[in-house]
């Protein structure tokens, strides 16, 4: 399997993303995964917790569409960054994988789940101050009832793949 990422725009491989996560996740970091995996792409971020669960040095919250229920469990857990990973769209190829600081999300496309997930990461910033990032997957779909598409599934076996490496 390739280690590269075929897309025009985006982080295209696996060492790349692995660096960056590295740099932005220290120990006692948080990972929410975001998504409802009935609705194909959208299905991206549990997907990811799921395959990765007890496999990581960070906590990793299979949060579905709802992260604000896990607002107090973060701010308990006081982490130094918080990643946010979700089926977003930010205008590329499905698939495409961007790494972006919570400011970077301002004026990006929605999730699938509404507003972009800038809001959410606001208002954790308002109960712990922390590096808020966000790792968006582009979808091609997010229909009720359609299977994720091979793009998505290959994004996220690329994220997993990255973020077991920065975990070495």
């Amino acid at each position: 399997m390739s280690d590269r990422h075929q897309h025009s725009r985006g982080i295209d491989t696996v060492e790349h993303l692995a660096e960056h996560l590295r740099e932005i996740l220290p120990p006692g970091s948080v990972i929410l995964c975001v998504g409802n995996q009935l609705n194909g792409d959208d299905g991206a971020g549990p997907e990811i917790a799921r395959r990765l669960s007890g496999r990581l040095p960070w906590r990793v919250f299979d949060v579905q569409g709802v992260p604000e229920n896990f607002l107090m469990k973060i701010v308990d857990a006081r982490p130094e960054t918080v990643l946010l990973i979700d089926a977003l769209d930010f205008d590329a190829a499905p698939g495409s994988v961007e790494l972006l600081s919570a400011e970077g999300v301002t004026g990006q496309g929605p999730s699938t789940h509404g507003p972009a997930p800038i809001a959410f990461l606001d208002i954790l910033k308002m109960f712990h101050p922390c590096r808020r990032a966000v790792l968006g997957i582009q979808p091609a779909q997010t229909e009720f009832g359609r299977e994720m598409t091979d793009a998505v599934k290959g994004a996220v076996d690329f994220v997993c793949r990255a973020l077991l490496q920065a975990s070495d």
